[in-house]
């Protein structure tokens, strides 16, 4: 099972609703200085991963086993979690509802949510407007903590931009593969993906079909070109064996359900470093702030008080 990220961790923060797998009686798993964790709160959480990964557990011990790595795992995520809201606290990070709604309104129109949508999308997920609003304002809390205490000391020299570019852009398997997609979310996604598919089978354009049921405004013009480590492994799959032209079955990835047309084959896609350089620079930047934040909350780890009682 892959490992999860902290950025991930927080995103799932937004989708988690309560697991459905079992019926248990509520407790305190952890502790972490003055706050706990309670175990509905931690499968709360891990949801969106018991979701993923326990369909495929057919064997009850299995199911079990599977069940505690991903709790522990995900655990040890909402520690850290804990460690920054308390930070964040003491420093007294204010968020406005202006920022709130700024959010809202950007993670709306990247995913081309209407109102009427983005109602559903909120609907699906077992959560209220209002609680909405409340874990936004947590999380850009928690970024501005990790903005005042980490990017400020981040720099980037010209030296490794250049030796990234060497590296990643002038050297190894350059082969890109340019997508379109339809990327379906919500209630009944399966049900229309498959039902999109069918369109699609009998001849309908991959566009128009894309517009009427597309979740993600525009996917199905395109979505740009891909090296294959840079897709889903369920994705990378399926992409590897198409030719240009055709279209793949709905593949199931993540929360939603997505049907992809190979667009074209790009063997050798280098570009001048020029064009580049703000995204190998954005990436290096990015690199930095996970290695620092773990090192971070290493040190917090040494001074709180953490019991786990999972």
């Amino acid at each position: 099972m892959m490992r999860i990220g902290f950025w991930s961790l927080l995103f799932l923060l937004f989708l988690g609703v309560a697991a459905s797998y079992a019926v248990v009686v509520d407790r305190i798993v952890a502790v972490v200085n003055d706050d706990v964790i309670t175990l509905s709160e931690l499968d709360e959480a891990a949801a969106p991963l018991y979701r993923r990964y326990l369909p495929r557990a057919k064997d009850p011990v299995e199911r079990e086993n599977l069940i505690r790595q991903i709790r522990r795992q995900v655990l040890n995520q909402m520690i850290d979690e804990k460690l920054l809201a308390q930070e964040a606290e003491k420093l007294d990070i204010k968020v406005s509802p202006a920022e709130v709604d700024r959010f809202i309104a950007r993670f709306k129109e990247q995913n081309g949510l209407s109102d009427e949508k983005f109602q559903e999308f909120l609907a699906a997920q077992g959560l209220s407007y209002d609680e909405y609003r409340q874990k936004v304002a947590e999380q850009i809390k928690r970024l501005k903590l990790v903005q005042g205490r980490i990017q400020e000391r981040i720099v980037i020299t010209d030296e490794e931009i250049e030796d990234y570019y060497r590296k990643h852009y002038l050297s190894g398997n350059k082969t890109r593969y340019e997508l379109a997609a339809i990327v379906i979310t919500g209630p009944e996604a399966e049900e229309k993906a498959r039902e999109a598919y069918q369109k699609l089978k009998s001849g309908e354009d991959f566009r128009k079909v894309a517009a009427e049921y597309s979740s993600l405004k525009g996917s199905g013009e395109g979505l740009g070109s891909f090296r294959l480590d840079e897709l889903a492994p369920e994705v990378r799959e399926v992409i590897s064996k198409m030719k240009p032209g055709e279209i793949s079955p709905p593949i199931k990835v993540g929360k939603s359900w997505q049907i992809f047309k190979l667009l074209a084959i790009h063997s050798d896609n280098s570009k001048p470093l020029g064009e580049i350089r703000a995204q190998i620079e954005q990436q290096l930047r990015q690199e930095k702030i996970d290695q620092l934040l773990q090192k971070w909350l290493k040190e917090l780890r040494q001074k709180a008080y953490i019991r786990v009682l999972l």
